[in-house]
């Protein structure tokens, strides 16, 4: 039931309600099983499904794809750690690398589960005269199915009110289309049986759970000189930044070098730092948890450099944007930046005290603010705002980029239109498609489809059209 209900609602049509009403049922019916099953489950599960199903609710709210899959991604990561919390307490034990093997100990919950639920939990509640029925009603459509293709063929060949009748049927229900639901609902209803079956009878030990090696990984010594190499390539780098000239900026073409560019690589830079912190620190930690205090030294100077460079990088990001505007990409990178100066800190507080687990615990719980904090922002609604006013203020304004934002911002666009005593041919006929488009898409798949931005901006849109024509 739960996976024909959750087909239906989340699937074969564009992300909206029922994506949002899906997504809430998985949570809900993961969290459950502490409940249903009698399962000793600790009370952070109901705080973690709380906050899956808002970031599901914010499915139903945006239409921008990016936070649509940002929030449906973050969901699923909800429904993962709320599956593979068993005891009081052990989300507190969870340390980074149980979060990176979680997706393989879901899966593997998921199908030895299923398996488990359907060869033996099923079978040993079910009398012995009712397994010989449906073993006789599955061998006898095994072997029915093609039969009955063969004279439906034949019939089809013979008659042409027959055929016309099969043609029309096979349009309206496409065969293809029909076996991708009953794969997706199978696919649903075999990973909550089978999360339901391991969490009543969890297995004894996990990937993530085996004992680590004994004593450090790699040689302190090595991690420490290639800190050191690091700190010293950081110190010139901060170093030329410094005492070096600010390069010309004169054309369009010198900015998108010199700060597009610039800031993607720098981007890269402080990800792969982390990278590199996290990685060392686990191959040169102990069972005790201690490293050598020269490693700690190192890696805080690393990171007090990694802060300069930071600041650099958001400085030439600061640059484009007072040129150009913003965009949905250069907003979202901006952002995930400084979630990293985030997880530079937390480090420092955390990872060098070694307290991983709360590392661990602060990067996912960071994550999921740092995705609703976006729902709240609407950041398409932002860009066409902020780039609106930058057109008031003397600069040009980029009506091509801006009327291809999602629905999101369609209220500002239309409030663009109606304020401005110059025409935008190319935002009101883009806004005229996006008119038809959103009553088309209603029509077409219904209120499963819908979210409140489209809804919105439908009536934003109406009250538009009936003051202004849009189009030149």
């Amino acid at each position: 039931t739960i996976g024909v209900l959750v087909d239906t609602l989340a699937f074969h049509q564009p992300p909206g309600i029922g994506l949002a009403l899906g997504l809430a049922i998985t949570i809900v019916a993961v969290a459950a099983t502490g409940t249903l099953l009698d399962v000793d489950r600790p009370r952070s599960v109901w705080g973690f499904a709380a906050a899956g199903i808002v970031l599901a609710a914010f499915v139903a709210v945006r239409s921008s794809p990016v936070l649509v899959t940002l929030n449906a991604g973050a969901t699923l990561l909800v429904v993962a750690v709320v599956s593979q919390l068993r005891s009081t307490g052990d989300l507190g034990r969870w340390t980074l690398s149980r979060y990176l093997t979680h997706p393989l100990t879901v899966a593997a919950d998921a199908a030895g589960g299923a398996g488990s639920f359907l060869g033996g939990d099923l079978r040993s509640d079910m009398p012995e005269v009712r397994r010989q029925r449906l073993r006789a009603v599955a061998l006898g459509i095994t072997v029915g199915i093609p039969i009955v293709l063969v004279f439906t063929a034949l019939f089809a060949a013979a008659d042409v009110t027959f055929d016309a009748y099969l043609s029309e049927l096979t349009a309206t229900w496409s065969l293809l289309s029909v076996f991708w639901r009953i794969v997706w609902s199978v696919t649903v209803a075999a990973t909550i049986a089978g999360l339901w079956r391991t969490a009543r009878c969890p297995r004894e030990r996990s990937i993530a759970d085996r004992p680590s090696l004994a004593g450090p990984r790699l040689d302190p010594r090595s991690a420490i000189t290639v800190l050191v190499l690091l700190v010293m390539l950081f110190a010139l780098f901060v170093l030329t930044q410094v005492l070096g000239h600010d390069p010309d900026l004169v054309s369009p073409r010198d900015y998108s070098e010199n700060a597009r560019s610039g800031f993607f690589q720098l981007l890269a830079v402080t990800g792969l730092v982390v990278t590199v912190l996290l990685v060392f620190d686990w191959l040169i930690r102990t069972d005790a948890g201690t490293r050598s205090p020269l490693f700690d030294r190192l890696a805080i100077g690393l990171i007090v450099l990694t802060a300069v460079v930071m600041v650099s990088a958001m400085n030439r990001m600061r640059l484009y944007v007072n040129e150009f505007g913003f965009t949905e990409l250069r907003v979202y990178t901006s952002v995930f930046m400084v979630w990293l100066g985030f997880v530079l800190g937390w480090f420092i507080l955390t990872v060098l005290r070694n307290r991983h687990a709360r590392f661990a615990f602060g990067l996912l719980l960071s994550g999921l603010i740092v995705v609703l904090v976006l729902d709240v922002a609407n950041p398409d609604a932002l860009i066409a705002r902020f780039n609106w006013d930058r057109h008031l203020a003397g600069q040009e304004f980029a009506q091509e980029y801006t009327a291809e934002l999602s629905a999101d911002a369609i209220p500002v666009l239309v409030d663009i239109v109606e304020s401005s005593d110059e025409r935008w041919c190319v935002l009101e006929s883009r806004l005229a498609v996006a008119q038809d488009r959103l009553a088309t898409e209603r029509d077409a798949h219904g209120i499963l489809a819908d979210s409140w931005s489209e809804q919105h901006a439908r009536s934003a849109l109406q009250e538009l059209t009936r003051t202004t024509e849009l189009g030149c």
